[in-house]
């Protein structure tokens, strides 16, 4: 009998349990409200990476409510003005009057960062992360060229590649790319195509690059960036080997962590190349498809978190593709991507990744501009 009634009660508990978890799968969700640490006085806004949604997917990232900012005390331009250890408290509540809560833990620190990568970088840490590389294109700085670019920090590839042995570099882009077409402005820096004539081409752009700066071998990789829209658009943030050990593209590798197509405003894409020498390399991709109401031509998060052997791929938080599997011809797994990594922002007009299009005339009456908001760095704790 005790038997009996101790089976009742072990199963009444399973079906609570089971109940409790299947109501918190109906419940909506927070995605990016991490745990993180800020330098004081850097600018710190709670909300920039922060998404919500339904269960049906629908974005409810403008209904969400944070509570406990105060204790921050930011001042009038945003800034720490408190440090300590301080928890916001982030709701959000969907059409059909159900809620989700969730805690993020701020730590303000002082910090004086002995590396002059960290200068201006307000996030230090951000879960398992710490930060090794950042530009929050303040327009500060000991190099910067005339447009208020970071050269301590970035570089320039101009032209149309054929300085790298590529004509169209190698994937029939009709922009000229030149340091003019890109400039740091109100804390953000902006790439702009133009439909100018220059070197042969109908088009400029910019394209900048860390390969004589910066790079690394695994961590945490991410950018906030705002997306034109056109046909014929082609952004990119992502990144190529140093030296390209295993051999020429692509059996040293490529990893796109974000592509996108101005005439398909609501999918990002990511994606690595790797295999054989060209003609004979192959990839691997995926998208992300928007929830309702965004596109590429808002500000978002697009992030990878690269370790050994996996790369995963997040858009605002939002875990979209992970992948374990790629070769390098004649080399053993995880080559080719087991080596230091540098990055590249660019805006590319025509091209082949949306089928050779070119933008209409029309478009260029406004300006035709890829902002980043921030690049970041980190590398994974090893305690």
């Amino acid at each position: 009998m005790k038997k009996t009634f101790r089976w009742i009660i072990s199963l009444f508990l399973i079906l609570i349990l089971a109940a409790c978890e299947l109501e918190q799968k109906d419940l909506p969700t927070i995605v990016g409200a991490t745990n993180q640490e800020v330098a004081l006085g850097a600018t710190f806004d709670p909300m920039v990476g922060v998404t919500a949604f339904d269960i049906d997917d629908q974005d409810l990232t403008d209904e969400i409510t944070v509570s406990g900012i105060e204790n921050l005390l930011l001042d009038s331009q945003g800034r720490t003005s408190n440090t300590g250890t301080f928890t916001l408290i982030y709701s959000v509540t969907d059409s059909q009057n159900r809620t989700r809560t969730v805690n993020r833990i701020i730590t303000v620190l002082v910090i004086e960062p002995e590396d002059p990568n960290l200068i201006g970088c307000p996030i230090i840490t951000q879960g398992d992360y710490v930060l090794t590389w950042c530009d929050e294109f303040t327009g500060t700085g000991t190099n910067l060229n005339a447009f208020g670019v970071d050269l301590n920090k970035w570089a320039f590839q101009t032209g149309t590649g054929s300085q790298y042995g590529l004509t169209r570099w190698g994937n029939n882009e009709q922009q000229f790319y030149t340091q003019n077409n890109a400039r740091v402005e109100d804390g953000r820096l902006i790439i702009e195509a133009r439909r100018e004539n220059m070197g042969g081409m109908a088009y400029t752009s910019a394209r900048l690059w860390t390969q004589p700066t910066f790079a690394q071998k695994y961590g945490r990789f991410e950018a906030r960036i705002r997306l034109p829209l056109g046909d014929g658009l082609w952004p990119a943030f992502w990144m190529l080997p140093v030296n390209s050990p295993y051999g020429t593209w692509a059996r040293s590798g490529e990893i796109d962590i974000m592509e996108a197509r101005g005439r398909i405003p609501n999918v990002a894409t990511g994606a690595i190349h790797f295999g054989d020498v060209w003609p004979n390399n192959t990839y691997t991709s995926g998208n992300y498809n928007f929830p309702s109401g965004m596109n590429i031509n808002q500000f978002h998060e697009y992030a990878i978190e690269w370790e050994e052997g996996i790369i995963r791929w997040f858009v605002n938080g939002m875990l979209y593709m992970t992948l374990t599997n790629w070769n390098s011809q004649g080399h053993p797994f995880p080559a080719p991507f087991d080596t230091e990594f540098y990055l590249l922002l660019n805006l590319a007009v025509g091209g082949t990744f949306d089928g050779n299009r070119l933008p209409d005339d029309s478009i260029f009456s406004e300006p035709v501009i890829m902002e980043v908001d921030y690049v970041r760095v980190y590398s994974k704790r090893t305690n």
